[in-house]
């Protein structure tokens, strides 16, 4: 068992109800209300049934043997009996109707606050596996968990109801039978709290074992990966990992069930005990004449229906504090804080300068990717920044983007800090085609306009972009032209070749208007004159903006005005490609190498 599983106050149980009544409140406020009074309602039931009862077996009782007259005596009785059932039955569907709508409300608008937190978070959280695990509770506790704390507390109270109104039954009985039976359900209570604590240390445990699982799954599934994995015969290996975890995740379950189980056992024994206890005092009662017939059955139904519900309120109470576990993550996951904040400074209205001053940037607890990096970009200028892999030019273009603030030193934007700006407002003025760029699996008129979503639906601006991106003859070709699927995920999409996506995200990024236009390596997989193309035309769209070539090609470097050459994350040499070829340098050196191997 994880002994460092975080532990939880009855504060903090309390607080997480609270927490969540608010959220069903404000998510389903009708279908909530409707459904706490159908929880609650019901409650007075049992004991009223128990009553008729007595009543209808003190009755038969007195009328035994008189035939018809008799027999109307008992009449209304069970028509009383029979409306309670009826006003039961209905009551519990209206409960149910209730239950399911707020179920479902509740779990959307927990999943969606937990992915809206997941969209606004700053990137450098996806470095970290604790945030994948953190991310990776909350989604399970917005599904699975949402709404069973609240359907557990209600249940709870109502049991408590319940038990309230049979306690009054014992007032025709001995005092000592509700005191008997709490005493002896006692040792329940404990091991319910314990048995929750006990399931949720689990599953804190065996998150990151279950994001291994459920990585497996995908990896198996996935398209992209089907090829090699054929290709190297991995399926039948991967399952079998996949197996092999499954089942050390089950018996860790499994071995915690039996061991609840004993602790249960020795709670239900002490509750049989207590229970025969109670009836041996009622029989004394009955002996002695101070109980009627119907008072002893009547009694007796109590004391069985007393414990059972107070087994079953415990095991309510138990299960309410587990969910409140899972709760708290939950709340603790959407409420984390944000690159959003208040007391933005303001991004002066004019095109992008941009300083880069003793900037050193790390991932995590790793190494230095950049050390102490300064250079400009000027309003409009071209900046092409080469080096062999790993140099950290990715990584740059991720600062100068607002992607991730430096680890120290500064990025300058018209003169003011990046931290100090709303990165949602500094990023409205960039745009990018990455290496790694998304395929969405959408409409082609969603692939360009996602590049600002909310003038996705001017199409006169949506065709202009993909004219300046070269998609519009890929569209043009396409059955249902900007409103075709693409993409094999779903029914009736149309794939593309890797080149029409890059065209694609080519528009995407030109529709965005922006000042800053990044070019990270998305022509990796093409040769060297076609990307030089590339480049050219990228260079033409952006004859108004500032930009920034990546490639680790020197010769499409030559379409910028300037060059940064990076080597270990630092700027080994700047300047024209003219200007660097006369400095016989790095520059120069990689330059001749690479057009050795073209030739």
């Amino acid at each position: 068992m994880n002994q460092n599983a975080p532990n939880i106050h009855p504060r903090e149980v309390r607080q997480a109800l609270a927490w969540f009544a608010g959220v069903l409140w404000r998510g389903a406020p009708w279908a909530m209300a409707v459904g706490v009074c159908g929880q609650f309602l019901p409650a007075f039931l049992p004991a009223a049934r128990i009553l008729v009862i007595k009543e209808l077996v003190d009755g038969v009782h007195a009328v035994y043997g008189q035939g018809a007259a008799g027999f109307a005596v008992v009449v209304p009785l069970l028509t009383w009996l029979a409306g309670l059932r009826l006003l039961e039955a209905m009551l519990t569907a209206v409960r149910g109707h209730a239950a399911a709508a707020v179920r479902e409300k509740t779990s959307w608008q927990l999943q969606e606050r937990v992915l809206e937190q997941a969209a606004r978070v700053g990137l450098n959280e996806f470095e970290y596996r604790e945030f994948f695990d953190r991310m990776q509770r909350a989604l399970q506790a917005a599904y699975f968990r949402s709404y069973g704390i609240f359907r557990d507390a209600m249940s709870t109270l109502e049991s408590a109801i319940v038990l309230c109104t049979l306690i009054a039954l014992f007032a025709t009985g001995h005092w000592s039978i509700p005191l008997v039976l709490f005493l002896g359900t006692a040792p329940v209570f404990y091991t319910q709290m314990r048995r929750g604590r006990e399931i949720y240390a689990l599953f804190h445990e065996q998150t990151p074992e279950q994001r291994r699982a459920e990585y497996l799954v995908g990896l198996v599934t996935d398209r992209d990966a089907a090829k090699e994995i054929r290709l190297y015969g991995l399926g039948d290996f991967l399952v079998r990992t996949w197996e092999n975890l499954a089942q050390t995740l089950r018996r860790q379950r499994f071995r915690l069930t039996l061991q609840q189980q004993r602790y249960l056992f020795g709670g239900r024994l002490s509750g049989i005990g207590s229970a025969l206890l109670a009836l041996v005092i009622l029989l004394y009662q009955a002996a002695y004449g101070a109980l009627t017939l119907g008072g002893f059955f009547a009694l007796a139904e109590t004391i069985v229906r007393f414990q059972g519900t107070l087994f079953q309120m415990l095991r309510q109470m138990g299960d309410v504090f587990e969910q409140a576990l899972y709760i708290r993550d939950l709340r603790s996951f959407v409420e984390s804080p944000t690159e959003q904040g208040v007391g933005w400074e303001e991004l002066p209205e004019r095109p992008l300068d941009i300083a880069v001053e003793g900037v050193r940037f790390t991932y995590g607890d790793g190494p230095s990717v950049l050390n102490r990096v300064s250079l400009r970009l000027r309003p409009g200028e071209k900046l092409a920044l080469v080096g062999a892999n790993g140099a950290g030019k990715t990584t740059l273009v991720k600062l100068l983007l607002g992607l991730y603030p430096p680890s120290e030193g500064r990025v300058l934007y018209n003169g003011v800090d990046g931290r100090q700006l709303d990165p949602e407002i500094l990023r409205r003025r960039c745009a990018a085609v990455f290496q790694d760029f998304v395929q969405y699996q959408r409409t082609a008129r969603e692939n360009i306009g996602y590049g600002q979503a909310e003038e996705l639906g001017d199409q006169a601006r949506v065709e202009q972009a993909a004219l300046a991106g070269g998609s519009a003859p890929i569209v043009a070709a396409l059955a249902a032209g900007y409103d075709a699927t693409l993409g094999r995920y779903f029914e009736g999409g149309q794939d593309l070749s890797r080149g029409q996506w890059q065209k694609l995200a080519l528009s995407r990024a030109y529709f965005r208007d922006a000042q800053l236009l990044v070019f990270d390596e998305p022509t990796a997989a093409l040769d060297p004159r076609a990307e030089l193309e590339v480049f050219r035309q990228f260079r033409a769209l952006s004859e108004d903006k500032s930009a920034v070539f990546v490639s680790h090609r020197m010769a499409s470097a030559r379409v910028a005005d300037r060059i940064i050459v990076l080597d270990e994350g630092r700027v080994l040499e700047e300047g024209t490609h003219d200007e660097l070829m006369a400095r016989r340098g790095e520059y120069a050196r990689m330059f001749a190498l690479q057009a050795q191997r073209y030739q």
